[in-house]
């Protein structure tokens, strides 16, 4: 592996990053290793890569689902 060092990034940048880092439960180095990869990905083409990284990238994702309610018995009598 090869090493890749940054210099001048603005103080809220560094801010966000350790912020989004602790979020995610992974160190510095990490979180910015994680972001590279994700803007890097080729895979990122079609639109359910773009939102799931999308949805990565920006903490998550809450989606509420939907109550499930069971099927409802059909009258056949008279059909058949």
């Amino acid at each position: 592996m090869s090493d890749l060092l940054i210099r001048n990034i603005d103080y809220e940048t560094k801010r966000a990053l350790v912020a989004r880092a602790a979020r995610n439960g992974r160190s510095q180095q990490a979180e910015a290793r994680a972001i590279i990869e994700s803007a890097l990905d080729e895979d990122t083409c079609d639109w359910v890569s773009l939102l799931r990284n999308a949805a990565a990238l920006s903490d998550g994702i809450e989606i509420e689902v939907p109550a499930r309610h069971s099927a409802r018995v059909l009258d056949t009598e008279g059909w058949l």
